[in-house]
């Protein structure tokens, strides 16, 4: 197929020739012009639309992710948790990179929240703690995701959650 592109004067020839001489094929060429013009601004303005609903979207699916990110985080803790000497040395013996502390009998098959119930709570065994050792653990999920992103925040945020 060939392109032809009429030039200015060739048009202005078609509208003397439409508006002098009376032609049919010079009104029908003007009124198919201006027919594809209209089609063309409307296809121009459909595409400016969809861009900027696209730009929108996309906007709103960012901060949709960026909230789930947010609350996928750790939940925070409304006042921070007040431990011993005792209780504080026995929570970073827990958390000591490659420390391996020797687990009494009860701690054997025992939760890690449970555990750090104990640990907070000179070994209490009241369950009305499990919240408060599940907050301790999210923190310590927090501080590893932020300062490492490896699996280990990963984990102890499912054991949180046994």
């Amino acid at each position: 197929m060939t392109d032809y592109k009429a030039t200015s004067d060739q048009w202005n020839q078609v509208q003397k020739c439409a508006d002098v001489v009376g032609s049919s094929d010079c009104s029908a060429i003007l009124e198919l012009r201006a027919r594809i013009e209209t089609l063309e601004n409307a296809a121009h303005k459909h595409i400016v639309e969809t861009n900027s609903n696209i730009v929108a979207l996309a906007s709103r699916v960012e901060s949709l992710e960026a909230a789930e990110r947010q609350a996928s985080k750790v939940y925070e803790i409304s006042k921070p948790l007040k431990l011993t000497a005792i209780q504080q040395e026995q929570l970073n013996a827990l958390l000591r990179p490659g420390s391996r502390p020797s687990p009494n009998s009860s701690q054997i098959r025992s939760s890690l929240v449970e555990r750090v119930r104990k640990a907070i709570f000179n070994n209490g065994d009241d369950d009305d703690y499990n919240d408060e050792a599940r907050a301790a653990i999210r923190e310590v999920a927090l501080w590893l995701d932020e300062n490492t992103g490896g699996d280990a925040a990963w984990m102890l945020n499912q054991e949180a959650e046994r």
